[in-house]
């Protein structure tokens, strides 16, 4: 018997699951024992429970969601087209939705798979070697596995940033950890201050205002279609969103224009040649330069007055020009929603997020696991994190909620200062790091006390610069020489940095689940064949 525990039941640990019975035979299958650590119903885990608040919306179209198998071969969409209310759903819907679909799909697999699955609502503490054998440790003891998967995806529950304030609120507590009683912090008529403006900040305003009986009415302004706020008199008065930088998020471009779809498709196999030629020999700026010149092309299809210059200056900043002469993030926002609506010429924004989201399915393969010369590291992150904001923000109906609160006087964003205003409440809405630590190696610590021990032990490897751990392309984690260390595996957000972009639901964007159900699979077929021997 060969017994895996997998640390983190999300979506990665249920994809990684699927492929593994689909890559066996009935026989094979029943000699894996595999246990499944969650406090959270397994396949949704707690980023998509299904107890949370349905105001909380999905932030990416439902279509990329996709957890089929031999055991049933349907999509998300395709599960919600199939019973009626669920019909009629939009293109974001309810984040607890889509946790119904992933956990019905991990409950299919227990039920009818080949594979012996279980549940353990544990949270793992530590994790030690043990032999030939891993030690798994919870509040209710010790026990031994052959195999471990890390797929910890956005942390463990109860997640706090550093230096939060005391007395602060967590924004998963209002949020997708939300209990009854757990927003009796924040009373009606109250001053909130949020440390964060990104997607976190966002379900937390919401949950205080839509979640809280406010509605929305439609209504047009100047050309452009959108929402005006009913307030139901139990939200607080003012909600102010803060940040470093106090740069908005940019709302998702509506759609790529057709007449770039035949641009972008070049630049796609420009950026995975570099990734297979230049890549190897790791120029960097070379890349950024194949990106600028895209950029520049489709600035010129658009209409969008830019040079190259002035596009760079826009992605370094992580704001253009014109937009900082907008005014607040409240108008910035409104020119966005315009721009995308054709309303108004689009923005430089608007070119970068077309083609970062364009061509990331390209850029995810070609900087796997590349060597970065000193600097390069940081330099990429700071400008990844510009291009996020243009291109993973809200989608509209968010976008247009958001406006509306900003107009109705509730809500308004600010640079993050300290101390925090006398008499607000305060919530943290930092999301956990991506990765395994809260900052960048060599400095930054780890996480959760899951990853001392292997860090201590030299089980793991961690590359100056990076956050998360290094494994190879089947997902086996290398140990502090470099080596594979066969038994150990982390898929999805632990491993980011040296992978890119595993905070997504899309499932084909990272092959490292199947490398390592294949893996899993050749193990046990060949021990089973030895024994028939």
């Amino acid at each position: 018997m060969t017994r895996i525990a997998m640390i983190g039941g999300g979506p990665k640990c249920l994809f990684a699951l699927l492929e593994l019975n689909d890559c066996l035979d009935e026989q094979i299958a029943r000699t894996v024992q595999v246990d499944v650590y969650d406090p959270y119903l397994p396949g949704a885990g707690r980023v998509w429970n299904t107890k949370q608040p349905r105001e909380l919306k999905l932030n990416v179209n439902a279509r990329i969601i996709d957890a089929s198998s031999s055991l049933c071969s349907q999509t998300f969409n395709q599960w919600r087209s199939a019973d009626g209310p669920r019909t009629q759903e939009d293109t974001y819907p309810p984040r607890a939705l889509v946790g119904e679909y992933l956990s019905e799909q991990f409950e299919r697999l227990r039920k009818h798979g080949n594979l012996q699955v279980a549940h353990r609502a544990l949270a793992v503490g530590t994790l030690v070697r043990s032999g030939s054998c891993w030690e798994v440790t919870t509040q209710r003891g010790n026990e031994l596995y052959d195999e471990v998967v890390i797929v910890t995806g956005h942390g463990l529950a109860g997640y706090r940033a550093e230096n939060s304030p005391e007395g602060s609120l967590a924004a998963a507590g209002l949020t997708v950890e939300r209990r009854a009683g757990s927003d009796d912090g924040v009373l009606a008529g109250s001053h909130v201050l949020c440390r964060g403006a990104a997607l976190t900040a966002y379900d937390v305003i919401l949950s205080l205002t839509e979640g809280r009986g406010g509605t929305w009415a439609a209504q047009t302004t100047n050309g452009l279609s959108g929402l005006r706020y009913l307030p139901s008199g139990d939200e607080p008065e003012r909600i102010t969103m803060t940040s470093r930088n106090n740069i908005p998020m940019s709302p998702k471009p509506q759609s790529v224009p057709a007449n770039l779809q035949s641009t972008l498709e070049a630049y796609k196999e420009k950026v995975l040649l570099w990734g297979t030629t230049d890549g190897a020999t790791h120029e960097v700026n070379v890349l950024w330069q194949i990106l600028l010149s895209c950029t520049k092309d489709c600035a010129e299809l658009s209409g969008v007055p830019a040079s190259k210059k002035s596009l760079w200056e826009t992605l370094q900043a992580g704001r253009s020009e014109h937009m900082q002469t907008m005014g607040g993030p409240a108008e910035q926002l409104r020119r966005s929603l315009r721009a995308n609506h054709g309303l108004e010429t689009p923005t430089h924004e608007w070119v970068w997020a077309i083609v970062w989201s364009g061509v990331y399915a390209q850029l995810v393969s070609a900087l796997a696991r590349i060597p970065w010369r000193t600097g390069e590291r940081e330099h990429f992150s700071c400008l990844a994190a510009n291009l996020e904001r243009m291109a993973f923000g809200p989608p509209e109906p968010t976008a247009f909620k958001l406006l509306a609160l900003f107009d109705a006087g509730l809500l308004n964003q600010a640079l993050f200062n300290k101390p925090v205003e006398a008499g607000a409440v305060f919530i943290d809405a930092v999301t956990a790091p991506a990765g395994v630590l809260a900052g960048p190696a060599p400095d930054g610590q780890p996480a959760n006390t899951l990853f001392n021990g292997l860090l201590a032990h030299g089980e793991v490897l961690i590359r100056s610069g990076e956050r998360g751990l290094l494994t190879d392309t089947d997902g086996t984690c290398l140990n502090a020489r470099g080596e594979r260390n066969e038994s150990l595996a982390a898929l999805g957000r632990p491993t980011e940095d040296p992978t890119l972009g595993h905070d997504t639901l899309n499932r084909t964007l990272h092959p490292e689940y199947r490398g390592w159900a294949q893996r899993i699979a050749r193990k046990v077929t060949t021990e089973s064949q030895k024994v028939a021997h």
